[in-house]
């Protein structure tokens, strides 16, 4: 459930996810009363718990760990962060919070952080129920691993006097930590005025202004991921014949998408509001369709945070009939369907990902009229969708566009924005693949890509690939990569090499396009992953405009650590590959 507040299943877009946000929170000067002191968090593996389920179990090898899990870490200490927060989950068996292989040799020795660290909400006291002591143990041990700061649990305020008083903790490391976080504050400027980030007049005159509504909104057309575009059906005429139906059509509660809990979804702009301000021209009927679920202990589950899944008095079959009447005489129909906004995030975990049951029934029966069909299909995750993507439909992924979201959406429906996005993670067929990502490796016995053999690493089910990779993503144009080259065949540890290659936008639109380069390490000392995210460019192209584009890569980007856990970049051949996914072809 918490990928939604992640950035993706690759380390190198991580770490610069990681550098820019660390970068936009603190500026260049923390005393600025604009900016905030950043916190990477969870430290550490919180994204690999056992089962998929929040604040469970993490066993990995430290190989792994260094390579595909520390790196966007590092990248924001790197990059100046100045908070550091502790994951739930336990690493090599000893909880993160208490972990002083974590919080002081690798974070502060090995990293040089300088800052402070502060624990994840009540995760010293459930180091108990972790099974290491009672709260005066473990508050103990949580100060002793370099842990600055007890997040609402009041061990550090309750029990290290008497651990003081006994030799369990000294008061040298007490010290520390109250500096560290004076520090912190004195970073601020919190000692010239306490109160300055305690101005009440701001929320009027910086929260939802005329400009911030506008920049969400171009934001959220930014982030949204077309999956499948068949027959061109997209994007759609601004005077055209629209039935619009679907639980979240005509949604305010669910636009947020999950944390947000103090945001006031009432301003929020739905789907069929959008619509009509972007194509008040278009003839548009609206009908519900299907509750989001009709289980009504999942929406319980979901209503946390206020209304997000309401279930409505009619039977399924009586909206679904409103529906289908509804979209009789239209040109197009448009099904908003998907998550609840608290289907995903913290204690979101779910055993099944793909679109509920309810909703599934409603757009079978919309891709039987026969009408082309445009699924807009809000998620906090990637979604198991292969039932969907081969229905007769179009599908524009949306996840939780925030307050311009019905805006946002229409911009792109009617084609005032060519969607550009790129998916952050591998989206599977079924549940059973995952987990799946673009880095896996290759194992001693490989399948053949598209058929079964007998003997090598295969499902008897399914094919081995994802329904949608890594970097997937169309666009209302389409793009022709062409004529790679390289500057230089070897390079020395202090030489860059540059990758060139030509784009050519080949369609009937201008658009954007994220071209990726992918790296393969053919030979090394330890097994390679198939192939590395090692640099992308968003360019734009009008229709028939071609751009030579050049990405350069180092020494540096062809490290990696190995069995030693030494950062070396080791002689050998390598391969890359350029283009739209991380399924690049040309190399």
């Amino acid at each position: 459930g918490r990928i939604s507040e992640g950035s993706g299943e690759d380390p190198y877009l991580g770490s610069a996810i990681a550098k820019a946000m660390v970068k936009g929170y603190q500026g260049k000067d923390l005393k600025n009363e604009f900016t905030m002191m950043a916190t990477v968090k969870h430290l550490a593996l919180y994204g690999a718990v056992e089962a998929g389920r929040d604040y469970n179990s993490v066993d990995m090898s430290k190989v792994k760990m260094y390579n595909q899990y520390l790196p966007p870490y590092q990248a924001a200490v790197d990059a100046g962060v100045g908070s550091a927060m502790t994951s739930f989950n336990d690493i090599d068996g000893i909880p993160a919070t208490g972990n002083k292989w974590l919080i002081t040799d690798l974070l502060r020795k090995q990293w040089g952080f300088k800052g402070f660290v502060v624990s994840d909400y009540t995760s010293v006291n459930e180091m108990t129920a972790h099974g290491l002591g009672d709260l005066q143990a473990v508050s103990a041990q949580a100060i002793n691993a370099g842990l600055d700061m007890d997040m609402v649990g009041e061990g550090f305020l309750t029990t290290l006097k008497k651990s003081v008083q006994e030799g369990k903790v000294t008061e040298e490391a007490i010290t520390i930590a109250c500096r560290r976080i004076l520090t912190a504050k004195h970073q601020l400027g919190l000692f010239d005025d306490p109160y300055k980030y305690s101005d009440t007049s701001r929320p009027k005159k910086d929260i939802l202004t005329a400009e911030n509504r506008a920049a969400a909104r171009k934001i959220a057309t930014q982030s949204f991921v077309l999956l499948k575009n068949e027959n061109n059906v997209l994007p759609l005429k601004k005077d055209a014949k629209i039935a619009l139906v679907g639980p979240l059509a005509n949604d305010k509660n669910n636009m947020l998408g999950t944390w947000a809990p103090t945001g006031d979804p009432q301003l929020s702009i739905p789907v069929l509001e959008g619509l009509k301000n972007v194509a008040p021209k278009a003839k548009i009927t609206y009908a519900k369709g299907a509750n989001i679920t009709n289980d009504p202990e999942l929406a319980s589950r979901a209503n946390v945070f206020g209304l997000r899944v309401d279930i409505d008095k009619r039977s399924p079959d009586a909206m679904i009939a409103e529906a289908l009447r509804n979209s009789k005489d239209a040109d197009v129909i448009v099904a908003v369907v998907g998550e609840a906004s608290e289907f995903a995030g913290e204690a979101a975990s779910r055993t099944e990902i793909s679109i509920p049951q309810s909703q599934k029934k409603l757009i079978n029966a919309l891709a039987e009229t026969g009408k082309p069909v445009v699924l807009v299909l809000f998620s906090g995750r990637p979604l198991t969708i292969a039932e969907e993507f081969n229905l007769p439909i179009n599908i524009l992924q949306v996840w939780n566009p925030g307050v311009e979201a019905g805006n946002a959406i229409a911009d792109v429906l009617f084609g005032d924005y060519n969607p550009s996005g790129k998916l952050t993670a591998s989206w599977p067929r079924n549940v059973g693949q995952i987990p799946i990502y673009h880095s896996m490796k290759n194992t001693g016995r490989p399948a053949p890509a598209h058929q079964f053999e007998k003997f090598k690493s295969n499902y008897l089910d399914s094919e081995l690939s994802p329904l949608f990779p890594f970097g997937y993503g169309l666009s209302y144009t389409t793009f022709e990569y062409s004529a790679i080259a390289v500057d230089k065949k070897k390079i020395a540890q202090d030489e860059v090499i540059n990758i060139s290659f030509t784009v050519k936008n080949t369609g009937d639109h201008d658009g954007e396009e994220v071209v990726q380069l992918y790296l393969k390490d053919e030979v090394r000392s330890i097994t390679p992953p198939k192939r590395q995210l090692k640099g992308f460019k968003k360019i734009f192209l009008k229709k028939g405009e071609s751009q030579r584009v050049t990405i350069p890569l180092s020494a540096n980007d062809l490290k990696f650590y190995n069995s030693e856990l030494k950062f070396v970049a080791e002689p050998g051949k390598f391969i890359v590959f350029v283009g739209g996914n991380s399924n690049a072809e040309m190399s």
